[in-house]
């Protein structure tokens, strides 16, 4: 099994979620889900659990656009 990180900063999430202006979660919801994945998603974590390949996915902090990430990896 290949599992992708979106491994992001916790300013960049808070960023992006400021960006969106959803009413459905808060600044320390999106906090608390950074600390979980921190804790929870790690790629050796993830590769005791059985993912044979963990591959982290560029975004904006590495100047790659969603379209350009997703180029990136293929799956058939």
């Amino acid at each position: 099994m290949t599992m992708l990180r979106f491994p992001q900063e916790v300013s960049d999430l808070l960023r992006q979620h400021a960006e969106r202006g959803r009413p459905d979660g808060t600044a320390a919801d999106v906090r608390a889900y950074a600390a979980i994945m921190r804790r929870d998603a790690g790629a050796d974590q993830l590769r005791s659990e059985g993912a044979a390949a963990v591959h982290d996915v560029p975004g904006r902090r590495q100047g790659v656009t969603p379209t350009e990430a997703a180029a990136r990896f293929f799956f058939g």
